[in-house]
């Protein structure tokens, strides 16, 4: 087990895992219904992470979470326009992967109403399985942010990589 935190921390280096059938980092699409919990940007290492939540999502089977890494970061933009309350689920209705002066670039759409742009030299995307979280997502209505996040995946999870891809 590793944490979710490592693996950001960490290079690529995940050759004994399986590959991802539809691989966001290269299908458009391939995240819909997939739920964004957190992103990272450390500027200290030009690196952006994105932490999302797999129970929900259309195209995958295992795991449980998801983790973007964008690597030598040279852009990233959120916009939104939504007044959500104070928890919402960011839930992808859009992602369009591509290339932008030779790395990585993808736009993601969200409802309620947000956009994320972000862009670099390399991505890495790994399926999680995080123990402990249940097998549905936590009720948001709830609206306490502690029971919420007990059964999300945080960035300090112990998670076990299922599949793993990288924009090389």
């Amino acid at each position: 087990m590793i944490s979710i935190n490592d693996l950001v921390r960490a290079r690529f280096q995940a050759p004994d895992l399986d590959p991802i059938e539809a691989d966001p980092l290269r299908e458009v699409d391939a995240l819909q219904e997939t739920q964004l919990l957190d992103s990272r940007v450390c500027h200290l290492t030009s690196t952006a992470a994105l932490l999302f939540e797999l129970r929900t999502a259309l195209q995958f089977d295992s795991g449980n979470a998801a983790l973007l890494v964008v690597r030598d970061l040279n852009f990233f933009e959120w916009k939104s326009s939504a007044a959500p309350g104070p928890l919402v689920s960011w839930t992808v209705v859009s992602n369009s992967p591509g290339r932008r002066n030779g790395g990585f670039c993808v736009q993601l759409g969200f409802f309620p109403d947000a956009q994320l742009e972000l862009a670099g030299d390399l991505a890495e995307f790994y399926v999680l399985e995080v123990d402990g979280i249940g097998d549905v997502p936590p009720n948001y209505s709830d609206m306490d942010l502690g029971r919420v996040q007990e059964e999300l995946p945080l960035w300090s999870s112990a998670c076990r990589p299922l599949q793993a891809s990288t924009s090389r």
